[in-house]
């Protein structure tokens, strides 16, 4: 079983670096994930001893997928907006710390219920479903509801609505 981990690793290493990188913006974190993934499969592998390397392989790559996919959403913000300024004398810059006290500030504006449906949803990605289940309230309702917050916003600065 540790002959075929090994060779596991060594093929999926570059998957792991790429998906680091793309996924959390760090390739150094693929180490981290690699090791996780690794403890994670061989107590698996001791619990349901695999057939072939292939098996070993699957279970490496969906451990490694689910590591990455739990730091993503334990490493995500709340972005509403692209703040893209030109490069024109007359703009001036918004500076990443001023953007985020802009994002509290707004956020303070929304309704309570709102304000929590949009940590869940644009925060934690978690899905509608989600958010309407631990808001009380329909898919339908909570995600109009945020839409027309978000609208408002877009209005006051002047920006064109996106799909919510």
């Amino acid at each position: 079983m540790m002959t075929a981990l090994r060779a596991a690793v060594e093929k999926h290493w570059p998957e792991t670096q790429r998906a680091a990188a793309s996924v959390l913006g760090d390739e150094n974190l693929a180490a981290e994930i690699m090791e996780r993934a690794i403890e994670q499969a061989v107590a698996h592998l001791a619990d349901h001893p695999p057939e072939d390397y292939e098996d070993v392989s699957a279970v490496l790559v969906r451990l490694c997928r689910r590591e990455v996919g739990r730091r993503r959403k334990e490493r995500a913000q709340l972005v509403f907006f692209d703040f893209s300024v030109a490069s024109d004398a007359s703009s001036s810059t918004i500076s990443a710390a001023e953007a985020a006290i802009d994002a509290e500030r707004i956020l303070a504006e929304a309704p309570p219920k709102v304000r929590e449906a949009m940590m869940m949803r644009y925060g934690s990605s978690d899905s509608w479903s989600d958010v309407a289940a631990k808001t009380a309230t329909s898919p339908s309702a909570i995600r109009m509801s945020c839409k027309r917050f978000l609208d408002r916003i877009r209005r006051k600065l002047g920006i064109q609505g996106g799909p919510l």
